[in-house]
Parts: structure tokens; C-alpha cells; sequence
């Protein structure tokens, strides 16, 4: 009797098929995917008025499964684990705050606002943006790297 294992991964509609097509190359194989809406509503006092305030969140929910019998399983399983665990870069917002609050003040403020996200600008968002497009351009081909590494395993004996 074949021994399996299971997963489960949320991911947004958009990407279904893209995480679909990833898992596959794990040796995965979807069970089912099933798309969840939350609707999360309540009231807000604002000044004086109360508003009725919805929040609409959407996400698709796969189940996958694969057999840990198949050949050299451990490796797949090792590749997948590394592939999982580079680090996805973060890189910095164009503006310091929350947009609309930086362009409300910077309306009221702006001799001291513009001064300010310009440095803001020159010396954290530049330096940083291109410090993450560097670690970007390191996970793509370290993700590279692992798939020429999984497609070598594919081709390897099944006895090996």
C-alpha cells in the first residue's frame, strides 16, 4: 500500500494556476481548490454619521497530495524545502506613509512635506529599491537553479 502526504496552501485567485503549475513540478498532484469569500462587515462612527463598512476578502484554497514512494523522493522533497525557503524581498513604498495621509498633509504642508519625502527619496527608497531589485534577481535564479536541479532528478534511473 503507497504511503502519501498531504498539503494545503491558500493563494489568490489570480495565482491559482501558477501555484497549480508550481506544486506539479513537486510531484504534487491537486485534490481540489475551493474559492473562499469572507465578508466581514461592521459599523463605523465617523464624526457624526455611522457608516455600514465591508470588507470583501478572496482567496482560493488547494489541497494537494503526493506519493512518497515515488523516486528519489527525499531530494524532491529537499529541493522543494529549499526552493520554500529563499527569502522573497521586500522592497519600499514610494511613499514613506500611507499615500492619501502623505498627500493630505503634503497639501497643507508642503514646504516642510516635500523637503522631506525628496531626502526620503534620494536616500532610503533609492538605496533600498535597488538593494531588492539585487535580492530579486538572486531568488529568480536561485529558483532557476532548483528546477535545473529537479529536472536533473527527473531524469535520473528510478533505481538510483
Amino acid at each position: 500500500m503507497a504511503r502519501s502526504e498531504a498539503k494545503t496552501i491558500v493563494c489568490s485567485p489570480k495565482d491559482e494556476q501558477t501555484q497549480i503549475d508550481l506544486m506539479s513540478r513537486f510531484y504534487w498532484k491537486l485534490l481540489s481548490t475551493q474559492e473562499v469569500r469572507q465578508l466581514d462587515s461592521h459599523l463605523e462612527l465617523r464624526g457624526e454619521n455611522l457608516y455600514s463598512v465591508t470588507k470583501d476578502v478572496r482567496y482560493v484554497k488547494l489541497a494537494f497530495q503526493r506519493e512518497t514512494d515515488i523516486p528519489h523522493y527525499e531530494m524532491i522533497k529537499g529541493l522543494e524545502k529549499d526552493y520554500n525557503a529563499l527569502p522573497i524581498p521586500k522592497f519600499p513604498k514610494i511613499l514613506p506613509i500611507n499615500g492619501c495621509l502623505f498627500v493630505g498633509l503634503s497639501v497643507v504642508l508642503w514646504p516642510i512635506t516635500l523637503p522631506l519625502w525628496l531626502v526620503y527619496l534620494i536616500f532610503f527608497y533609492s538605496l533600498n529599491k535597488s538593494k531588492a531589485q539585487r535580492e530579486y534577481d538572486q531568488l529568480v535564479i536561485s529558483r532557476q537553479e532548483i528546477m535545473e536541479r529537479l529536472d536533473h532528478i527527473e531524469k535520473l534511473p528510478a533505481t538510483a
